[in-house]
């Protein structure tokens, strides 16, 4: 369980207009003693608990931030159990309690806002509903949080609502709207990723090589994503045809294997699942069956490994071996098997003779 002395000894002692002497004074120690105690590095002996907390008029348990410490518990269950679900209605529900009970934590407002816009049936009537919520949410968030990391996952979430809410007719949002934010945004050499990678770098000792090497590999999962997603976002416009889509899908896959050679792929798992599955659209708009059932089998057991990887899991790949993967940094486990079915029968354009080919059922049964 965490303590919070130091922060709330610094907190009561501003709201009495006490400078760090003064209680030092009263207290009979050093002024050196108090300043190192709200920087945490060091705690006073517990027989003066009790002088303190009576000084301050607060109990004990105030002074030590136990109750902040039960708090701070619920809230990352809170957060745990919202972002490990991809039924983003059902997150939705959790995180409606969550800041119910924490109205004022920042981080539980900003994954909030995300699940209130995710859980929205795709009518345009549900996304313009509820336009001013998220507005409040977000304008509350960049008034009075000072964490960098909340305030632009804020914007990155609001920009995706407001390019969703751009292609409604009359909802008051443009295209120079979602701009306007993304124009405000770091740039991706500027990113805490990349930042960790120099910073430990240039810090060149063997107390930092750890974190390094970690940064780095973290870094490189993270572009190996950025890039899987970003030629994704490039050639799938209608002004590429699909022997274009195909060549740009199968060079994502051929990079994406190269750099995990040992089948773990880390972040990018359900990228590459679906980058098997938009081969296998792409060659049966082209009326390639067979290629079109040889990709969409490679997804369904690209989706089978994934779910039966333990929770975490250890890579053997040359530049990440030895990193640990953990699923639950991609949200709910055992689901993708669940997900490529659901792509395979109800979203994808196959026609209903092509699903009913015995070679289709086969892959369906082994997704469960």
């Amino acid at each position: 369980m965490n303590i919070y002395f130091g922060e709330n000894l610094k907190k009561f002692r501003k709201e009495r207009n006490l400078t760090q002497e003064n209680v030092a004074d009263i207290l009979g120690v050093s002024f050196q003693s108090v300043s190192k105690w709200e920087r945490g590095e060091s705690y006073p002996d517990i027989t003066m608990l009790p002088v303190i907390a009576s000084f301050f008029k607060v109990s004990v348990d105030d002074l030590l931030g136990v109750n902040e410490a039960e708090n701070e518990e619920k809230i990352q269950q809170y957060l745990y159990d919202a972002g490990c679900l991809t039924d983003h209605k059902a997150a939705y529900e959790i995180m409606k309690k969550a800041i119910a009970e924490f109205p004022g934590d920042f981080r539980l407002l900003d994954l909030y806002m995300r699940k209130l816009v995710a859980s929205r049936d795709d009518t345009p009537q549900e996304h313009i509903s509820i336009l001013s919520e998220v507005r409040t949410i977000y304008d509350n968030i960049q008034a009075n949080c000072t964490v960098d990391t909340i305030r632009i996952s804020a914007k990155t979430c609001l920009a995706n609502y407001y390019a969703t809410l751009a292609k409604i007719e009359n909802s008051g949002i443009t295209a120079a709207d979602v701009k306007e934010i993304i124009a405000d945004m770091p740039h991706m050499r500027d990113s805490k990723d990349y930042l960790e990678t120099c910073v430990f770098f240039s810090l060149n000792n063997s107390k930092e090589k750890a974190e390094h090497y970690a940064a780095c590999r973290n870094t490189i999962d993270e572009l190996l994503y950025i890039l899987n997603a970003t030629i994704y976002h490039y050639c799938f416009w209608e002004d590429f045809t699909p022997e274009f889509k195909i060549e740009a899908v199968k060079m994502m896959l051929a990079v994406q294997n190269m750099f995990n050679d040992d089948g773990n792929y880390g972040d990018s798992w359900r990228l590459v699942m679906y980058n098997y599955g938009h081969l296998g659209n792409l060659y049966f708009d082209l009326g390639d069956n067979e290629k079109a059932l040889e990709y969409l089998r490679k997804a369904a057991e690209t989706a089978k490994q994934f779910d039966e990887l333990p929770q975490k899991s250890v890579r053997h790949s040359f530049l990440f071996d030895g990193a640990e993967f953990d699923k639950n940094t991609l949200g709910s486990t055992h689901i993708a098997c669940s997900r490529m079915k659901f792509l395979m029968t109800e979203r994808y354009p196959l026609s209903d003779e092509f699903k009913e080919s015995k070679e289709f059922k086969e892959i369906i049964a082994l997704l469960g």
